[in-house]
């Protein structure tokens, strides 16, 4: 038989113990493989037999707990570190996990933003925010729009092919070509939409907008101020791949909360 289910399992030593679903011994030795080739175990005490599996392929560990890790760690509202939630997990199911194996869930779930519908066109707003990763300054860029985030992007440095690598993803994503565009004074932005974009020096003047701060282009900064407030947990990224990681994940989150994102 195959034990699927978290109610099979019990926790010991910190580890995941099967339980005989006839006895709920513990005490148990190997009995071959399945034509699956799966590890498959006999109970002492009754002779049952089953395979010891979680609900998900080759993995040990039950979705449950492992969605309960990856949503308290992209919660928009109280940032727990890998650490912290290591230390729940522990505490709730008594069992324990690494914070390198919670980070490879967040990896393995991370969902990308999917593609827009076609629809009318909107207002861009566009705005690039400062990181950590390694110690190093990083920029990510965000396109935000009327639905959520749009398109996002993390370089070194703020320059043009940055800034026109972020307008193509909104661009490929949205599927039509925005109404409007506010940006702050950053130069970058300039040139790049005259490529991506293609608006010539008259259309520009009265679509492409420049305010910061609390004007025009409130939306990203309201949105830079949660970004910020989400990573004072912890200082700095371990990679470029755990930033992207992460930031695909929350975004996706982001996204999915009712409207007003933003209040």
């Amino acid at each position: 038989m195959l034990q699927t289910d978290l109610y099979s399992f019990s926790y010991k030593k910190g580890s995941l113990v099967p339980s005989c679903k006839k006895c709920s011994g513990q005490n148990f030795y190997r009995d071959g493989k399945n034509k699956k080739g799966i590890q498959r175990y006999e109970c002492r005490a009754c002779g049952f037999r089953f395979v010891w599996t979680s609900d998900l392929p080759r993995r040990r560990t039950f979705s449950n707990i492992m969605s309960f890790a990856v949503e308290l760690y992209t919660d928009l509202r109280k940032g727990i570190s890998l650490k912290g939630i290591a230390e729940l997990l522990k505490k709730i199911f008594n069992v324990v996990f690494s914070r390198e194996t919670i980070r490879q869930w967040v990896l393995t779930t991370k969902k990308p933003i999917s593609r827009r519908e076609i629809g009318k066109a909107t207002t861009w707003h566009v705005d690039e925010t400062y990181i950590k990763i390694q110690g190093n300054g990083y920029w990510l860029w965000i396109v935000y729009d009327k639905i959520g985030v749009l398109a996002w992007h993390i370089s070194r440095k703020r320059k043009i092919k940055d800034a026109r690598i972020l307008l193509l993803r909104a661009l490929q994503i949205a599927g039509t070509k925005p109404a409007k565009i506010i940006t702050d004074g950053l130069k970058q932005y300039c040139y790049a939409i005259k490529k991506v974009i293609g608006w010539n020096w008259r259309v520009k003047k009265e679509k492409h907008i420049v305010s910061s701060g609390i004007g025009r282009n409130w939306y990203i900064e309201r949105l830079n101020r949660e970004i910020k407030r989400r990573l004072k947990w912890f200082s700095t990224f371990q990679s470029i791949k755990g930033a992207q990681a992460f930031f695909g994940l929350w975004f996706y989150h982001f996204n999915q909360r009712k409207p007003p994102h933003i209040s």
